[in-house]
């Protein structure tokens, strides 16, 4: 009976997910003696490729020497029992792979998945109209400089755009900001190279200069037509104050009057008008001083309706101003892109960010086989590690290829694989278009982009930390889920945090909160100095010891304290 082809784990922090990984992996090259071949296994960085490689080369070079199952590891056991063959078997099998891997090295595909892509697209380049030996460019950031400031050299060449960039600079000047555009227009040519914006891009790109200056002109109608529409009621609510006796010492601090007052004359942002108990205080028909008869309820409530009503409209107001207030560098947006593509063209670059949309426009739809054909091998097995950062459009891209592995036979009659491993909680890539919830609704077979149902599997023990620490982050998040917004979410914080422990007893988690009686980073510093003494009293060396900062600048703040105290630091920030 063949093992189930299509597996997830979902692996916790230290829970032995590298283990379970290089043990399929091994699992599957022992199958075969040139399947090693047929596997893409694709992780995220080059650290993690490295050390994947090392680790299935020198399990293969330990099995090789193993005669034994006394002499043997867990894991040569483990596929011992899995394969259902004996120690002399397994170490005369994994002797041959590691002699076909060490002959065959290029063909041992353990690879990130952005240079996955980049060989997809380095391969189909001459049907994508790219230059074949195009240079890639990794720091984004270098060529949008380039074109923001080859877009304002322009500046005087088209009326339109010329007037566009000196209104926004106008502008940022009268509200006492720089009056250097290319700040903005950096950051917002940032979007280009965000897939999480791709889709609204898209929208974007049949827009004219002439379409966002409409909206410019329309914005600006509504933010006047607004601010005159609260300025009267403001005015009326006033009036109605006055003529029914009251005058503005009635109201304590003469709060209620004033609220209307400021809005009169030209107050609009909420920041400033609804950080108070205002609304409170007109719901419960307490406005006016103590000493004075309360208004009647259906002027409490008139007021009330005016207070919200003004309230909705400034919210409104503050909603076109910040559209208005991106309008122009978003104007600009499809002129910046241009002068992107033309740097490109000119140097032959692609950068790294464009190599999932390109694939998922121009290559994700033909048919697997030709895809094959093209890069001259063909993949039966695939793994993927740290499942829970790829992305939507990486996803996608792969899945044509790993449901043809699944859904098709060999000769021999068996079909391909796929292993993924991953774990919502560790997601770090969202700023990248990492979707987490892609791995959540696998796990929990929400969704299933294949035929065949998968295997899935959880890692329950952590072998890498020590007992109390465990106790205390099952207690912590487990605690904190509630207040999560997102179901999915709070259903994964609480039933991902019962983590058994290993044999490691024992551990310690202490939360101290500082005082701030002198300055808050000098409070820092001495505490962290307090718990280093502490800890050497207790039996441990400074290699024991590791601190971690939230932000660079406490790490060199802190660096500087502590040699500053003879206490001996390595680190990158002193």
């Amino acid at each position: 009976m063949q093992e189930a082809s299509y597996k997830i784990y979902n692996a916790s922090a230290g829970s032995g997910k590298t283990y379970v990984l290089s043990k399929e992996y091994i699992k599957t090259i022992l199958s075969s003696t040139h399947s090693f071949k047929q596997i893409l296994a694709i992780t995220f960085t080059n650290k993690a490729v490295n050390e994947m490689k090392q680790r299935i080369v020198q399990s293969l070079f330990e099995f090789s020497k193993t005669k034994s199952k006394n002499e043997a590891s867990a894991m040569f056991l483990d596929i011992m029992k899995e394969l259902n063959i004996d120690a002399t078997s397994l170490q005369e099998k994994s002797k041959k792979v590691l002699k076909n891997i060490l002959h065959n090295y290029a063909f041992f595909d353990i690879s990130t998945i952005d240079k996955f892509t980049h060989r997809l697209i380095r391969t189909f380049a001459k049907d994508l109209k790219l230059p074949q030996n195009f240079e890639v460019v990794l720091d984004t950031s270098l060529l949008l400089d380039e074109a923001v400031s080859s877009l304002i050299n322009k500046a005087g060449t088209n009326k339109k755009l010329t007037k566009v960039l000196l209104d926004f600079a106008i502008e940022k000047i009268d509200d006492d900001k720089s009056w250097d555009i290319a700040i903005d227009l950096n950051k917002i040519g940032k979007l280009l190279f965000n897939e999480n914006q791709a889709k609204h891009l898209e929208t974007l790109k049949s827009k004219s200069l002439d379409d966002f200056l409409k909206l410019k002109k329309d914005l600006l109608q509504e933010i006047s037509k607004i601010e005159d529409g609260v300025k009267d009621v403001a005015k009326n609510t006033l009036l109605l104050i006055e003529e029914l006796g009251f005058e503005f010492s009635d109201f304590p601090r003469a709060t209620l009057p004033n609220h209307f007052k400021k809005i009169t004359e030209g107050l609009f942002e909420p920041s400033k008008l609804y950080n108070n108990k205002l609304e409170q205080n007109l719901m419960d028909n307490e406005i006016v001083k103590k000493t004075i008869s309360k208004p009647t309820e259906e002027l409490s409530k008139q007021l009330l309706e005016c207070y919200i009503a003004i309230k909705k409209l400034l919210y409104s107001r503050a909603f076109y101003k910040n559209a208005y207030k991106n309008l122009v560098p978003l104007t600009v947006l499809n002129a910046i892109q241009q002068e992107v593509k033309n740097i490109q063209k000119e140097k032959d670059q692609l950068s790294i960010s464009e190599f999932n949309t390109i694939i998922s426009n121009e290559i994700k739809n033909q048919p697997a086989p030709f895809i094959y054909e093209r890069l001259g091998e063909k993949y039966r097995h695939y793994f993927v590690d740290e499942f829970q950062d790829t992305s939507e459009m990486q996803w996608n891209n792969l899945t044509p290829l790993m449901s043809n592995a699944l859904e098709s036979e060999d000769l021999s009659g068996k079909t391909g694989s796929l292993f993924l491993v991953g774990d919502a909680k560790q997601a770090i890539y969202r700023w990248r278009g990492g979707k987490a919830e892609q791995f959540l609704n696998l796990a929990n077979n929400k969704t299933n982009p294949f035929v065949i149902p998968p295997n899935i599997n959880n890692l329950p023990n952590n072998y890498r930390s020590y007992e109390e620490i465990i106790q205390f982050n099952n207690s912590f998040f487990t605690t904190t889920s509630p207040f999560l917004n997102n179901v999915s979410y709070k259903d994964l914080f609480i039933q991902g945090n019962k983590q058994g422990s290993s044999t490691k007893k024992g551990g310690l988690v202490s939360l101290t909160f500082l005082e701030e009686e002198n300055s808050e980073d000098e409070n820092y510093c001495e505490k962290v100095l307090d718990t280093i003494h502490s800890v050497k009293k207790d039996g441990y060396t400074y290699n024991d010891i590791c601190i971690i900062t939230r932000k660079k600048k406490h790490g060199v703040l802190i660096a500087n304290f502590l040699m500053q105290h003879k206490i001996p630091i390595v680190s990158s920030e002193s």
